[in-house]
Order: structure tokens, then sequence, then C-alpha cells
């Protein structure tokens, strides 16, 4: 990768990096040293990212939900990191504001979940750049033939639905 290449590449997807990052964590700081931990990453080790597997923004999700868990895991090392959960608290839906009320109960989601939500509805990725990003999501979630925005109907979290958004089939 030429000088040039790696500026384009940090100027085209340094901001979908932070963002999803900064979603994950909830932490500015952790983001920023998180996304120039991918950067690092794709400038020590440019023959890393194949073309023929996947998209170079998939390839930095990639990178940034790894480094992201590992960040997790040194922090609650006594903690079980619960990924194919599917409960979450309850919401308490009186007395808040809609965006408060999705953005609580997006943390509150297992990291896998919030992860593909995140990605579906805040960064407008594909399906496939998702799974690109996250191999354990394409065996269940993911077909070759779907390219599609935002997952079915099914897929999605019932607080989801029970809020109308608008994205859902």
């Amino acid at each position: 990768m030429t000088d040039p290449d790696f500026r384009n590449a940090f100027y085209t997807h340094k901001d979908v990096l932070y963002r999803f990052v900064y979603r994950m964590t909830g932490s500015a700081n952790g983001a920023e040293d998180i996304v120039q931990e991918c950067f690092l990453a794709l400038w020590r080790k440019p023959e890393a990212y194949d073309p023929n597997r996947g998209a170079l923004l998939a390839f930095l999700l990639g990178i940034a939900r790894k480094l992201v868990l590992k960040r997790w895991r040194d922090e609650h090392p006594h903690d079980a990191l619960e990924e194919d959960s599917s409960i979450c608290g309850p919401v308490d839906l009186l007395g808040q504001e809609r965006a408060e009320m999705v953005t609580r109960a997006v943390q509150m989601l297992p990291p896998l979940q919030r992860e593909a939500i995140i990605l579906a509805e805040y960064e407008d990725c594909t399906l496939r750049t998702i799974c690109s990003s996250n191999r354990r999501m394409a065996p269940r979630h993911c077909s070759s033939a779907s390219n599609r925005s935002v997952c079915p109907r099914r897929n999605w979290p019932r607080w989801w639905i029970r809020l109308g958004h608008p994205s859902l089939c």
C-alpha cells in the first residue's frame, strides 16, 4: 500500500470507524485510541488486507471489533462475554425521549447484536460488509446472495420492532 493509498483509506474510513468504536465503547478517548491502532495495523502490515476477501472498510471494522473486545476483556477480566445471549435489561419507556431510549437499549445489547445494529442503522453498512467484518455472523445471518442494508424483521430485537423503527420491513 502506497502512502497516497493509505491517506485515502484514512480520510475515507476514519469517521465511520470512530463512530462505530465510540458507540461500542461509549468512550471518546478509547475510540480515538482504537481507531489509531486500526490504522497502525494497516500501516505496519498492509499485505494483511486482501481485496478479494472484501472491502477495506470491512477489514478495518474487523480490526476495530477485535480491539474493542480485547479492551473489554482487559477492563473486565472476571466478567464473561456472552455474545450469543439475546437478553437485555428492561427499558423504562416513560419519561424518556425516543432517541435516548434507543441509545440506552443499544448499549444494553450483547456485543454481537450491538455491533450489527450500529453498523446497519447508524453507519448504513450492507449486510455483506457487516458479515465480512465479523465472520461469526456470516453462517447464521448472511447468504452470498444477500446484500441488503438491514436484516429481515425476524432478526431484530423485539424492542426495536415495538419502537416502530422505519427501516423494518
